[in-house]
């Protein structure tokens, strides 16, 4: 178990080199191999089911024990990439055929998916080159959490790993992990479905609707669900309780559904799109819209936009009530800052886990694997939400809908004391700029951005204050956000 050289020398670690300036502690190597020891020291059964899904296996193991923070004197040895924040992490390229990505985490649980740099500390995405791999790790020394709970969904809680894993280039179903991986994942595993929406349903996948059920929505005013980035409908609104479901389909005449699309690999209105094309011929369409994190840019884009083709079919869009929505983009999104996008997400999944927890880590790994091979162009569903990004520009630049809009935000502060660490390690201020939920900026879901709907009128939204502690995928289970809901849209 060597220890760790605060100067920032190197420390050899199996076959791995570890350089850690200013951080006191040990090392030691962990058998990556044996479902108990990886139920026991490394991770939880949802993320092993994920990464066995993706084939994704661990090339090495480190545990880092007793770290701690140390003025060591003297500037760090050669390398300037090190600053006195990060571990620098060295690993054998694992050739070839194969992709990299490292998963740490701290003593409090937080998650950082990390990449290869080269030597100027720019993105590393080449391949097969052997030799070694260099992984620049943001360092944080947390205090686990005290009381009842010692495992997240990420893994355990109170042990510091950094997990090396390997994923094979050409995956045995999907094919090549490149810039149409996540489309044809998409396709396997969250394909277009305009799907039954009831109270006894909601919670669970449904089923497509039919011809008749067409005509039963247009029959009078229905109510649409739009989820979020990595979601599907029955995981994006579980939390919304049974009465709430049963006034809203007693209001709209038992006229609910629910619209699962893609997330990752196509953009707003190809979604819009989508969702229009699978109308019959002919149909009108009234409807109101409830819509989650990123199905707000899908709402909008039914609402506002001229593009979409609706060929005899005739939709109006009525009230939309905007859940967390980044109608003003979100800056995680931006292809520097993905890797803090899926960060985010793994963080809020791993302490608050809202739905089907699976269904969100599948959607972290898959662009896991393309930021670890450069296949940045895959993800133009994801770029669709980046602040002053093309997408968002046009977007930004229309003129007012005829829809009514509404909206729901807040300023996430954690009330749990044990999620305390949490937030403050992520330093989710910093990389805003602003107040924001952990995933969306507080503002941006109702603020003026140039679209001639917007801002969203005082009247018509409500913004939860810090103290109130709802993140952005707390709002369906909050008394008050429910009362809003049923407010806006019953009346």
């Amino acid at each position: 178990m060597p220890p760790l050289n605060a100067t920032g020398a190197r420390v050899q670690v199996g076959r791995a080199v570890l350089r850690t300036p200013g951080l006191a502690g040990t090392a030691s190597e962990i058998p990556p191999g044996g479902s108990t020891q990886r139920a026991a020291t490394l991770s939880s059964n949802e993320l092993e089911t994920v990464l066995a899904a993706h084939n994704v296996t661990r090339q090495q193991v480190i545990e880092l024990r007793d770290t701690r923070e140390v003025d060591a004197g003297g500037s760090p040895t050669r390398s300037t990439r090190l600053d006195g924040t990060v571990i620098e992490l060295e690993v054998p390229d694992p050739g070839p055929k194969f992709g990299q990505v490292v998963l740490a985490t701290d003593e409090a649980g937080i998650v950082n998916w990390s990449l290869a740099r080269d030597q100027t500390g720019a993105l590393a995405t080449s391949r097969g080159a052997g030799g070694s791999r260099t992984y620049l790790i943001k360092r944080t020394v947390g205090a686990a959490p005290t009381g009842p709970g010692s495992r997240g969904v990420i893994g355990a809680i109170g042990k510091k790993l950094l997990q090396v894993l390997v994923f094979p280039l050409i995956d045995p179903v999907l094919g090549a992990v490149a810039e149409g991986y996540a489309r044809t994942w998409e396709q396997a595993h969250r394909p277009y479905q305009v799907r039954t929406f009831t109270t006894d349903n909601y919670t669970q996948p449904g089923s497509p609707i039919d011809e008749h059920d067409w005509g039963r929505l247009a029959a009078g005013r229905s109510l649409l669900f739009v989820h979020g980035t990595f979601a599907r409908a029955h995981g994006a609104f579980p939390t919304l309780p049974r009465s709430v479901m049963q006034q809203l389909e007693q209001t709209y005449g038992g006229r609910l559904f629910a619209f699962d699309h893609y997330t990752v690999s196509e953009d707003p209105l190809d979604n819009a799109r989508r969702l229009a094309a699978s109308m019959p011929e002919g149909l009108k369409l009234d409807l109101d819209i409830v819509c989650h994190s990123r199905g707000g840019l899908v709402a909008r884009a039914l609402a506002e936009s001229s593009e979409l083709q609706l060929a005899g079919r005739e939709l109006r869009i009525g009230r939309v009530a905007f859940v967390a929505s980044p109608n003003g983009g979100c800056v995680l999104a931006d292809p520097d800052g993905m890797s803090h996008f899926i960060d985010r997400y793994s963080n809020w999944v791993n302490f608050i886990p809202a739905g089907p927890v699976i269904d969100m880590l599948e959607g972290v790994v898959t662009v896991a694997k393309l930021l670890a091979v450069g296949a940045m162009k895959g993800l133009v569903g994801l770029e669709s939400m980046v602040p002053h990004g093309g997408y968002l520009t046009k977007v930004n630049a229309g003129s007012p809908a005829s829809a009514h809009y509404f909206a729901l935000a807040s300023n996430y502060e954690p009330t749990d004391q044990n999620l305390r660490s949490f937030a403050h390690n992520l330093l989710m201020d910093q990389i805003f700029g602003t107040e924001n939920d952990l995933v969306v900026p507080t503002a941006g879901v109702y603020d003026a951005n140039g679209a001639g709907s917007f801002p969203i009128a005082a009247d018509d939204r409500h913004v939860f204050a810090a103290a109130d502690g709802i993140d952005h995928g707390g709002f369906f289970a909050n008394p008050a956000a429910q009362t809003k809901l049923l407010e806006w849209l019953v009346g």
